[in-house]
């Protein structure tokens, strides 16, 4: 189960990625917000702590985008 859910992570990531570099906003986010989820969980089942650490940055940076463009602070 935990490689179906890096795989489908990986691509939903480099989906996120084609989407930033055709300048798709925010959708870009949208999309890389449930791909960065999985690779969290992925990280917690290695335990591998760098990888928890990058992935709960780049949460919260995709996070502050969404919000940023919903104007809610």
């Amino acid at each position: 189960m935990i490689t179906i859910i890096k795989w489908f992570s990986s691509i939903l990531i480099i989906c996120s990625m084609l989407l930033t570099a055709y300048n798709i906003y925010p959708l870009n986010l949208y999309v890389a917000i449930p791909a960065t989820l999985g690779w969290i969980v992925v990280s917690f089942v290695w335990e591998e702590t760098s990888l928890i650490a990058m992935n709960l940055v780049a949460l919260a940076i995709y996070s502050l985008g969404i919000i940023n463009y919903l104007g809610v602070l």
